[in-house]
């Protein structure tokens, strides 16, 4: 039987000093992510189709308890794109700057920052008629115990 190995101080310090570097570069980065300015007086909020709000609904779901991600949709309200983190810290961290990134990518026009963890970031409003479908997508972040440099023994 071996004997498993005392973690020393500086690898300790070096570990957490690594996820506090991740949290700042991911709050730094968050900051800089476009939203769509909210309605004016008397405008009607932005519409999304039923699928994205199902595709919310699923996003909303998936970061309880942690809160931890973000939702995009593009600028017709049809196409969406999300990612989430089943943990406290995963990586990669940017969670805002991918979903809009991804969510551009996959609709082909400009993305909406619309929900960061479970925080919304605009007003909305569900369409009353059924629209076609659009595209959505999602990422699930590596929580930061399942990344190689982490998992020493």
């Amino acid at each position: 039987m071996t004997a498993s190995k005392p973690t020393t101080f500086l690898t300790k310090l070096r570990r957490h000093g690594t996820l506090a570097a991740l949290a700042g570069v991911t709050m730094l980065a968050s900051a800089c992510v476009q939203t769509r300015p909210a309605p004016a007086a008397g405008q009607d909020p932005f519409v999304i189709s039923q699928s994205t709000n199902a595709s919310l609904r699923d996003y909303l779901g998936k970061i309880y308890p942690n809160l931890r991600g973000a939702f995009a949709v593009s600028a017709d309200g049809a196409n969406s794109y999300y990612v989430f983190c089943p943990d406290i810290l995963c990586s990669p961290g940017n969670f805002s700057g991918i979903a809009q990134s991804q969510c551009r990518s996959l609709s082909g026009q400009d993305c909406y920052l619309f929900y960061v963890h479970n925080e919304p970031r605009m007003a909305f409003t569900v369409a009353d008629q059924k629209t076609p479908t659009g595209r959505h997508g999602f990422r699930r972040g590596r929580p930061l115990d399942e990344l190689p440099i982490y998992n020493r023994n």
